[in-house]
């Protein structure tokens, strides 16, 4: 009982101290960099237990200064009960980076992945994990790198009215080759919950390297689609 009371407040505030795991030389040598994260998440309803997920990002030198990659992933996901599910997909990475002011190096990424997610729910509070692997793969090159790792994301959200709630998660990933530590991802932020179909969400977020820290406004729309009320469109079960 006293778990169900303070149990979810407990692993917000373990949210936060996940994202001092960082050796603190290399944050105090970290250069910091700003911009703007823009994201939309929506998940296509085709059948009881199967869904169709697409992610898409935009992030952003400044607000919308200078472009610096976009991403878009898709997949299919199976529910395995009300509480976890697992999914897999492809996606597909294009970034630029710049030396200077006038030269720039486009790049292209293919990935492959999978995860495990397991939601919680104590009263109002939902704590949910995922667990994913990723095969990340650079193909522009003549001589194409691969690299694998490990992400575990920690959530919790919490409403604060009928349609508005609070949300934060941690995210670590980890190199399964060479240097474990990849990166961190830290979000703070609030939700609008518009409609059953449609929210978006807005906040502060981090990723944190070994080398430097990006310090970015988020900007989310997420919608759902269910298209087995549509028996032309739907999986049948039979």
């Amino acid at each position: 009982m006293e778990f169900a009371k303070y149990g979810p407040r407990l692993l917000c505030c373990l949210i936060f101290s996940i994202s001092s795991l960082t050796p603190l030389h290399a944050q105090n040598s970290a250069e910091n960099e700003y911009g703007s994260w823009w994201m939309f998440c929506g998940t296509t309803k085709i059948h009881e237990a199967w869904s169709i997920p697409t992610v898409g990002i935009l992030r952003y030198h400044d607000l919308m200064d200078k472009y610096a990659f976009g991403f878009v992933s898709s997949g299919v996901s199976y529910k395995i009960s009300s509480a976890s599910s697992v999914e897999g997909g492809v996606a597909f990475l294009n970034s630029t980076s710049y030396s200077d002011l006038y030269d720039s190096k486009n790049s292209t990424q293919f990935w492959l992945y999978g995860s495990y997610t397991l939601k919680s729910n104590f009263k109002k509070d939902l704590i949910l994990q995922r667990f994913r692997m990723e095969n990340r793969r650079l193909i522009t090159d003549e001589d194409p790198k691969e690299n694998n790792r490990f992400r575990y994301r920690l959530q919790y959200v919490t409403p604060i009215s009928e349609s508005l709630y609070f949300k934060t998660y941690n995210e670590l990933f980890l190199n399964l080759k060479g240097d474990v530590f990849n990166q961190n991802r830290l979000f703070v932020g609030i939700g609008q919950k518009i409609n059953n179909h449609l929210k978006v969400e807005t906040g502060y977020f981090n990723r944190k390297f070994s080398n430097r820290q990006e310090h970015m406004i988020l900007f989310g729309l997420s919608f759902t689609i269910d298209l087995t009320k549509n028996q032309d469109l739907a999986l049948q079960s039979n």
